[in-house]
Order: structure tokens, then sequence, then C-alpha cells
């Protein structure tokens, strides 16, 4: 049976639609105006292979999630190979499609280069709205779906995670005070750039990395992260990434994501003690807001009654 307020959630997905449709065409419109190629051109980027790529992962982490097929093992092997494809495969010598693999932009400059571009300029590439709209899209079918299951520098902090030092579950930070600081960070970030025209976020960018130039900022970044990632899940994504940011407010309005069948949970809190996230709690409290669930399926997985699941709509009994 569907949740007490089933009319609300079709309410608010149509409503979602609605929004993505808009910021399509808005766009298009916006780069056609401001010289970046109009519709055509707009479109003409989902053809990048990164992008219908990424879409692909992201639509098999659906299927498997609303499967109920992740487990620990296979979401390790998933995590190493979304790392290669999005991380290492464009330096290979393997052609044109190996080189449509890389980082150009990253899922970190998407948020960054639009209000560079924009200070500079007062136009945006038309490339930054028609891969964030992709993203947008994909975020809206399913819960963070492209964060969990094509960003290579969340699939990285989760390998390391996975690291055993004497540790129990790791440290699971307060999401009220994650997500104050990343807010800030971007808050600041904006007032910077516009008075003075100097770019935080570019000083705090892991992505930067995987152009494989070894600098020393880059390579400094990764490493903290990295570190932090062996007692934090996710570090970079709750305390500082912009795309994070982004994709947790549309988590409001994802169509497809974890939901607790009240029937069965016998508030045992497994899921609360063996999932890396500090999301649990709030699920299980079925609360609207919540903190970023980026899909891992591991709550699923551990719950002996079944009582979790990746679906549209929350059932009960």
């Amino acid at each position: 049976m569907e949740s007490s307020h089933p009319n609300r959630r079709k309410i608010l997905f149509f409503i979602s639609v609605l929004f993505v449709l808009f910021f399509m065409f808005e766009s298009a419109i916006l780069a056609q105006q401001t010289g970046g190629g109009g519709a055509p051109a707009f479109f003409e980027f989902w053809k990048l292979p990164r992008v219908w790529v990424g879409a692909l992962f992201s639509l098999l982490g659906l299927f498997l999630l609303m499967r109920g097929k992740v487990t620990r093992n296979l979401r390790w092997a998933l995590l190493v190979i979304v790392f290669f494809v999005f991380g290492i495969l464009s330096i290979l010598p393997l052609g044109s499609f190996a080189r449509g693999m890389s980082l150009h932009p990253s899922p970190f400059c998407l948020i960054e280069k639009p209000f560079m571009f924009l200070r500079r300029s007062g136009t945006v590439p038309i490339i930054f709205l028609s891969i964030l709209t992709t993203i947008v899209i994909l975020n809206i079918i399913g819960n963070k779906i492209f964060c969990g299951w094509v960003c290579p520098v969340g699939a990285l902090q989760e390998i390391v995670h996975r690291i055993p030092i004497g540790k129990k579950g790791g440290i699971k930070l307060r999401f009220s005070i994650t997500n104050m600081i990343r807010i800030l960070i971007f808050v600041l970030f904006i007032i910077l750039l516009f008075s003075t025209g100097f770019s935080l976020l570019a000083y705090l960018n892991p992505f930067e990395f995987f152009h494989w130039g070894f600098g020393l900022l880059a390579t400094s970044v990764l490493a903290v992260v990295l570190v932090a990632s062996v007692f934090v899940f996710r570090p970079f994504c709750y305390l500082v990434c912009p795309l994070g940011l982004f994709t947790w407010i549309f988590e409001h309005v994802a169509f497809v994501k974890v939901r607790v069948n009240d029937g069965k949970c016998t508030k045992c809190n497994i899921c609360i003690d063996k999932s890396p996230c500090p999301t649990i709690p709030a699920i299980l409290d079925d609360r609207w807001s919540r903190p970023d669930c980026h899909p891992c399926g591991r709550c699923i997985e551990v719950c002996p009654e079944q009582a979790l699941s990746f679906r549209p709509y929350k059932r009960k009994g």
C-alpha cells in the first residue's frame, strides 16, 4: 500500500518534471541569445561519451537498487569500475571515445565555472547548462544517482573508506554541521568571486588531479580528501562539494529513493549501525528533508526484515 501522502509525492514529481523541461529549454534559449549555439548545441552535448555513459551507469545503479541486488562486494567492484571509466580511461591511448571520457568540465566545475563566466562576460557556455541539466534529470529520477554511481571522486572516497584501520563504522559527522559548512563555503565563494575575482573553490577541487598533471595543489587536495575518507564517509561530498549541495536540494523531489516499510521495520537499528552514511535515521522517520543519500544500497542489504527498499513510494504493511 502506498504512503498516506501519494498525491503530494505525485504533485512534487510532476512539478519537478516541469521544472526540468523549463530549465532545459530556458538554458537553450539563453545560449542562443548569448551566442552559445541554441537548442541544437544544447542537445548535441548529450552525445559526449561521458554524458551518455554516465547516464547508463546511473540507470544501471537505479535498476540494481530497485531490484535489491546491490551487495557490499558488488558495490565495491562497481566503484572500482566507475573510478576507472570516469577517472582513468581518458588518459589511455584508445581513440576518440576515451578522449571523450575526460573530465572537461568536471562535476565540480559545473557549479564553479558558470559563476566565473557570468562575472567575466555575463554569459555561460552551453556545455555547462547541458551537462548540469542531465544531472538534474538523473537526480530527480533516482535520488542522487549521479553522485553515487558516476562520480570518480565519490567512488574513490568510498573505496578508501573500506580500509579497516581500527574503526567500527567510521565517524559519522552531524549533517546539520557538515551541510552548514558546505553552504558557508559556497556563499563565501560567491561573495569573494564577485567582489574580488578570487575563486575559493579553485583551491578545493580534487577533480583537478584527474587531468593527471600531478600539480602540487591538486595532489594535496586529493590526498587530504583520501586521508579523511579513511575515517569519514565521503567527507568531500558532505563538507565541500558544491554539486553535492545542488543535488541535495533536488533530493527533496527525487521520485525513487530509499524508503521504509513501517509494517516490516522492527526498529532494530541494524541499518543505522551497518550503514556508513548519516542518512538512515531520517529515512526511518520518513522525514521529507534528510542528509545526502548517495544510494550505495548498504542499508537495504543489511536489513534483516527487508523493510528498506529503493522505490518510488513508501510501503506500509
